[in-house]
């Protein structure tokens, strides 16, 4: 790794540092998932700033397209991996714009993962682990995700989540601040 890049990483870690008490393992954690190109699972109760360290680390990851959704069972494949091309219909193709969307970052915050339809859960499946988008006719685009966060209230309670729960090699739980001084 370049001085560069070490030295940026450093900036990345002391900022979170800084401004998130008690998170030092998790901000260490953030910049390992960015350096090995793996994904970080944030377990724990709301207000314990899961979103807020996502977000700082996306501010602070200068020139990568970031994307962020926060996942509901309402939620449609549209809003995270973009609208089906209507010029594409008009030619016998089924193909979605994915500009802006996850299939075009390089930094992506899901807030409660567990939630959405199993037609976003399956498509995350290969996003998270080949770095592959099927847009359309059976055809895979290549994602330039570096890095995924994920955040969540709870674990997965159904066994057909485990595939997606294991693409997350970093996984931590995030505690209320616990001392009183820090505050």
């Amino acid at each position: 790794m370049s001085q560069s890049v070490q030295g940026k990483l450093s900036r990345i870690v002391d900022s979170l540092e800084t401004t998130f008490v008690e998170r030092d393992e998790v901000a260490r954690g953030i910049a390992a998932a960015l350096i090995a190109r793996q994904h970080c699972f944030f377990l724990g109760p709301p207000g314990t700033a899961k979103s807020a360290l996502c977000k700082e680390t996306a501010q602070a990851v200068q020139g990568a397209d970031y994307f962020e959704t926060l996942l509901t069972k309402f939620t449609t494949p549209e809003e995270v991996f973009g609208p089906v091309s209507l010029k594409g219909l008009e030619n016998d193709r089924y193909e979605r714009i994915t500009a802006g969307k996850l299939p075009t970052a390089h930094l992506a915050f899901i807030d409660e993962v567990w939630k959405a339809s199993s037609a976003i859960l399956n498509s995350l499946l290969t996003i998270a682990n080949e770095r592959l988008f099927q847009n359309g006719n059976g055809r895979f685009q290549g994602v330039p995700l570096m890095t995924m966060l994920a955040a969540s209230n709870e674990l997965p309670e159904s066994e057909e989540l485990n595939a997606l729960y294991d693409r997350f090699m970093l996984r931590y739980v995030v505690d209320y601040v616990a001392e009183d001084g820090n505050f």
